[in-house]
């Protein structure tokens, strides 16, 4: 009959070298899963940011007939010449936040602020918010097809 051998510190390294290695496995398989996550997340809270502004320069364009390309000439606008009611009603919480004029300013990644351009020039208005972090951009300055409609619509 073999003889049973005593424990020793040999056999505890190994096992807290196996209980290591199991924890780095799953964090290995984990946190890829998690940063993906987190930028679709970001992805999805820009694009309803857009969605805000793009419904904000429908309002600015029905009240003065023109768009403009400056976020915070928009933004006063739609808190001075909205009543509350409509602005409430049509505005409501982001994909992630609650809803708030100064988050139009800027893309949640990055923090950088959207970039709208416009172009007056042509016979219809046009224009085009574009997110500087690349999750899309809602309109064209040349195609008309593609007026007021977002690049993830399509």
């Amino acid at each position: 009959m073999p003889r049973k051998q005593p424990f020793n510190i040999i056999d505890a390294v190994l096992i807290v070298a196996i209980i290591g290695l199991s924890v780095l496995l799953v964090y290995i398989i984990w946190e890829p899963g998690q940063a993906l996550a987190k930028m679709e997340n970001y992805k999805w809270e820009s694009r309803s940011r857009m969605n805000a502004l793009r419904v904000a320069q429908q309002q600015y364009y029905g009240y003065k007939q023109t768009y403009t390309d400056d976020v915070d000439s928009l933004i006063i606008f739609m808190q001075d010449s909205i009543p509350k009611a409509v602005t409430d009603s049509v505005f409501t919480d982001f994909y992630q936040s609650p809803f708030g004029w100064d988050s139009l300013k800027r893309a949640p990644l990055s923090l950088q602020p959207y970039e709208i351009q416009i172009d007056d020039t042509s016979k219809v208005a046009r224009y085009v918010i574009t997110d500087p972090d690349g999750f899309g951009y809602i309109g064209s300055l040349t195609d008309p097809d593609q007026h007021n409609r977002a690049s993830w619509e399509q």
